[in-house]
C-alpha cells in the first residue's frame, strides 16, 4: 500500500507584537470602492449582508449597532472598503495567494511515508496500537473505533434521539442549526456532515487540484453517519481500507498488523497471505513467498487462529482462520477466512454457529464470502461482508429508548433509529426496511 504524502504550507498574515488598536492608515489593498455606514443604511444593506461578503464580525457587529441606533451619528461616516478579490481585511490589506504552484522537493513518489496526525485527546482512546490515534471527527460517528469500552460512541445516542426546534434544521448527525444559514449559499455546508448542502461535496482527489478554500472546508467537515464510511481525518471520507490521499489508512493498516499474541511465522505469513499489506519490516511479500515452507509456516498457527487480533469492522467484527486445515494456497489470492465472528449483542438478527470466546460466529460462506468466488485483495473481502453487519447496533442507548415515538425499531432487531432516518438513501436496518417498508 502506497501513498503520496504532501505538507501543505498556507501563508497568512499577522499583526505585530507592538499592534495597537489603531487601524493603519499608511496602507490599503484593492478595492472597488468605499461607503460610509450613513450609505450602505440607505442602499438597504444589512449586517448579514456584510458577513455573506466574508467581511469581519466586528465590522457587521458595528453596522448592526449603528441600524439599531440611528441617534449615533459618530458612526454614520464609518467607512467600508468594497474590496477586490481576493484582498480582504478592514481596508482590503490582506490576501491569500490562492492556485499557487505546489512544488514537489525531495518528495519519492512511491513513498510510503505516513501523515503527522492530530490527535482528540479528551478521551483516553486505545485504537490497537501506538500509531493510530482518534481523530474528533470519529467520535459520535456512529461506529466503534475505540476497542476500550467504545467510548467514542458513549453517550451518542442522544444526537439520534434529538430534535429540533420549528425554527432550525436537522443535520444528519443530529445536530441542529438555524434555518437562516440551511441553503443560504450554494457552497457552504453550516452542517459539519454536509447534510444542509443540495449536492454532494468532495475533497479534492488529487493534490494538484487543491486550492486554499477547498482546504480549509475539507478540514471542518465530517463524515456523514450511517454511510459508515472511514475518516482520513481531514475531511475525506474514503470506504474502508480504501486509500486516503494524506496516508491516514496507513496507520490502521499498521496497526491492525501488529504481532498481539500469534508466533513470528504464523503473524508474517498470515499477513501476507490475506494481503492486507505487501510487505512486512520492510521486506516484500513477493520475497516472502519466494520460500517453499508457507505451508509449514502455517503449522505455527493455532488451529483457530484470528487474524487480525483486532477487529476489523466497526469495533467488534473478527475474522477467525483454521490454518492448519489449508493445504494449498494461491499466493495471487487473498486468504478468505473461515469464519466471521461478532458482538451477538449488537448484532441479535444474525444466529451464531458456535462462539469463539466472548464472540459469535458464523461460516465465511453465511457472511458474503462465496465458496466460487475469489478474492484479490483484503478489501474485496471487506466489502464481501460489511454489508451484513449494517443493521446491527452502533451507538449506546440510553435508559427506556424504546418508549421514544420518535424512533423506529428494525424489523427482527432491536436496533433503534431516528425518525429522521427513514427514506434516506442509507441502509440502517438488517432488511432495509427503513428504505422500503414505507
Amino acid at each position: 500500500m502506497k501513498s503520496l504524502v504532501l505538507p501543505e504550507l498556507v501563508q497568512y498574515c499577522h499583526e505585530t507584537i507592538n499592534y495597537t488598536n489603531s487601524e493603519p492608515i499608511d496602507f490599503l489593498g484593492t478595492y472597488e470602492q468605499t461607503f460610509t455606514f450613513s450609505e450602505l443604511y440607505h442602499l438597504n444593506i444589512t449586517a448579514y449582508d456584510l458577513l455573506s461578503w466574508s467581511k469581519s464580525v466586528d465590522l457587521a457587529e458595528q453596522y448592526q449597532y449603528y441600524i439599531n441606533q440611528q441617534s449615533q451619528l459618530s458612526m454614520s461616516s464609518k467607512i467600508f472598503f468594497n474590496c477586490t478579490q481576493p484582498w480582504f481585511g478592514t481596508r482590503c490589506q490582506y490576501f491569500l495567494e490562492l492556485n499557487d504552484p505546489i512544488i514537489l522537493t525531495d518528495i519519492d513518489l512511491m513513498s510510503s511515508s505516513i501523515i503527522t496526525q492530530t490527535c482528540y485527546i479528551l478521551l483516553d482512546c486505545v485504537r490497537g496500537g501506538p500509531l493510530m490515534c482518534l481523530d474528533w471527527r470519529e467520535v459520535c460517528d456512529g461506529r466503534i473505533d475505540c476497542l476500550n469500552g467504545a467510548i467514542d460512541e458513549m453517550e451518542c445516542f442522544n444526537l439520534e434521539i434529538n430534535e429540533c426546534g420549528p425554527d432550525e434544521y436537522r443535520c444528519h448527525n443530529g445536530l441542529c442549526i438555524s434555518k437562516i444559514f440551511w441553503k443560504n449559499e450554494e457552497d457552504t455546508a453550516e452542517c459539519l456532515d454536509q447534510s444542509d448542502l443540495w449536492y454532494e461535496f468532495e475533497c479534492p482527489t488529487s493534490l494538484f487540484t487543491f486550492n486554499a478554500f477547498s482546504m480549509f472546508e475539507c478540514e471542518e467537515y465530517s463524515c456523514k453517519p450511517g454511510e459508515r464510511q472511514f475518516s482520513c481525518g481531514d475531511g475525506q471520507c474514503v470506504e474502508d481500507f480504501d486509500a486516503c490521499q494524506n496516508g491516514r489508512h496507513l496507520l490502521l493498516v499498521q496497526s491492525m498488523i501488529k504481532l498481539g499474541n500469534l508466533s513470528d511465522y504464523c503473524w508474517i505469513v498470515m499477513a501476507c497471505l490475506s494481503k492486507i499489506t505487501d510487505q512486512i519490516d520492510g521486506k516484500l511479500c513477493e520475497q516472502i513467498f519466494k520460500t517453499p515452507l508457507i505451508l509449514n509456516q502455517l503449522q505455527s498457527c493455532d488451529d483457530l487462529t484470528q487474524f487480525p487480533t483486532i477487529p476489523v469492522l466497526f469495533g467488534h467484527v473478527h475474522f477467525l482462520y483454521a490454518p492448519k486445515n489449508i493445504s494449498y494456497v494461491n499466493i495471487d489470492l487473498a486468504l478468505v477466512p473461515d469464519y466471521v465472528c461478532y458482538d451477538e449483542q449488537m448484532c441479535d438478527f444474525l444466529i451464531p454457529t458456535f462462539h469463539h470466546g466472548i464472540h459469535a460466529c458464523r461460516p465465511s460462506h453465511e457472511m458474503g464470502l462465496k465458496s466460487n468466488v475469489t478474492y484479490e485483495s483484503w478489501k474485496s473481502i471487506i466489502d464481501a461482508v460489511e454489508p451484513f453487519f449494517r443493521g446491527c447496533q452502533n451507538r449506546y442507548h440510553i435508559g427506556n429508548s424504546s418508549e421514544n415515538s420518535s424512533l423506529y425499531r428494525c424489523k427482527n432487531s432491536s436496533k433503534l433509529i431516528s425518525g429522521h432516518r427513514i427514506i434516506d438513501n442509507i441502509s440502517d436496518c438488517y432488511l432495509n426496511d427503513d428504505e422500503t417498508a414505507f
